[in-house]
């Protein structure tokens, strides 16, 4: 049981650290400042979903016997699981970032250097 936490923790703080660093700025202010937390918070998680999916597939696949369903309806279930839950964490994550306020030209302008 910890196996499973310990993915999730590791594609948690993996996703939101490679959503901080690559993506882009929104207005300053608090509304843009929450709006890029929320956007590196549900990228986060459905990184770490997508990990504990992906061990809850090959954990199934390693006790499957003889008896049971075959390989084939275990990992289109687990992908149709992962496709609904991190496909919705990501469209979210895109809603709210697209619905964030910009910068303004004017601070782009200012933070480019003079030629």
């Amino acid at each position: 049981m910890l196996i499973p936490v310990l993915i999730f923790v590791a594609g948690l703080a993996t996703g939101a650290m490679a959503c901080s660093r690559w993506l882009p700025d929104l207005a300053a202010g608090s509304v843009g400042e929450l709006a890029f937390f929320a956007v590196c918070g549900l990228v986060g998680t459905a990184a770490g979903l997508l990990g504990v999916h992906i061990y809850s597939i090959v954990n199934d696949l390693d006790h499957l016997t003889s008896g049971e369903i075959g390989r084939g309806e275990i990992v289109a279930g687990g992908l149709q699981s992962i496709a609904f839950e991190v496909g919705s964490l990501l469209s979210f994550a895109g809603i709210v970032y697209l619905l964030a306020p910009a910068p303004d030209e004017d601070d782009e302008l200012k933070a480019e250097p003079a030629a």
